[in-house]
C-alpha cells in the first residue's frame, strides 16, 4: 500500500493495520532512494577531497597595518586550499 500522509487523521481511532501499511508505504519510499550504489559516485562528484597532509597551517605574522607581502602570503594559503578542495 503505498504512504498517505493524510492518515491517520486527527483524533481517529488507532488501527494497527491502517499504521502497518502506513509504515510499509513509507518503507517501500525509503528503499527506492536508498540504493547506496548509486549514491557513491553522487557524494564523490560533489564533494571535496581529501587535504589531509596535503595544505599546511598559515604560519605568518601580521604587522598593523599588514604589509602587501603578509596579505598576499595569506592569499596564496586560501588560494592552495581551495585548489586542494576542488575536485578534478
Amino acid at each position: 500500500m503505498a504512504y498517505d500522509p493524510t492518515k491517520p487523521a486527527n483524533s481517529a481511532p488507532v488501527s494497527s493495520s491502517e499504521l502497518r501499511n502506513q509504515f510499509a508505504g513509507l518503507k517501500e519510499l525509503i528503499d527506492e532512494k536508498a540504493n547506496t550504489a548509486d549514491l557513491v559516485p553522487t557524494i564523490d562528484a560533489n564533494s571535496s577531497g581529501p587535504i589531509a597532509g596535503q595544505v599546511d597551517y598559515f604560519t605568518g605574522t601580521f604587522s598593523d597595518p599588514p604589509t602587501a607581502a603578509e596579505v598576499q602570503a595569506l592569499a596564496d594559503k586560501v588560494n592552495d586550499l581551495i585548489t586542494v578542495l576542488k575536485r578534478t
